[in-house]
């Protein structure tokens, strides 16, 4: 059985692996009224995050490297590069996962409220270790029940359950607390979003 993807980086390209709309869900629920009104989702690719936060209320600038398709986003902007819009307070986004680092370091010197959809063995890696004891989370989100699968952007093979847990990891300056870890079941969550919503 394999336990990780063996796709090549050359397969992978962009890493364009676009979320479920169940974490957004999560989020609303479990963030909720920490998330703040301004947002920027800079790996925007086919929408699935800014959608559902536009739907909630949010304002969110949506930008992507990649053209995917999506009228909503602002295709060729590349992240890393861009300087951080005005109003912008918060940074939300899947990032490519070999890019996660330079992501998390760079939303996190930008805005006080950072949300990035990570595998959970983000936390491992001597490489990552000065980031988190210099500006530790406020808050990991553990996905208890497995995310549906994020199949690449153009897959045509084969569906899969996912194998791979993820979690939401929150940078929060305004939270006096650092590394809470707390779990969320993604089926509830939107069972209450759902509620809410009628």
């Amino acid at each position: 059985m394999r336990i990780q993807s063996s796709h090549s980086h050359e397969d992978r390209g962009l890493d364009a692996y676009f979320s479920p709309p169940e974490a957004t869900a999560a989020l609303l629920t479990i963030e909720d009224v920490r998330i703040p009104k301004h947002l920027w989702e800079p790996a925007a690719g086919d929408g699935a995050i800014s959608r559902p936060l536009r739907a909630a209320g949010h304002v969110v600038y949506s930008s992507d490297i990649c053209d995917y398709g999506w009228p909503g986003c602002d295709a060729g902007v590349d992240y890393l590069k861009e300087r951080c819009p005005q109003l912008v307070e918060g940074i939300v986004t899947n990032p490519p996962y070999r890019l996660a680092m330079a992501f998390a370091e760079k939303a996190t010197s930008e805005v006080a409220w950072v949300a990035l959809l990570l595998r959970t063995n983000f936390l491992e890696s001597t490489s990552r270790l000065p980031l988190f004891r210099r500006n530790p989370p406020a808050r990991i989100w553990i996905s208890s029940r497995r995310l549906p699968m994020m199949h690449r952007s153009g897959w045509t093979g084969q569906k899969a359950p996912s194998n791979t847990c993820f979690a939401w990891f929150i940078w929060d300056d305004r939270s006096q607390r650092k590394r809470i870890i707390d779990w969320f079941d993604w089926k509830e969550c939107r069972g209450s979003a759902q509620a809410e919503a009628a």
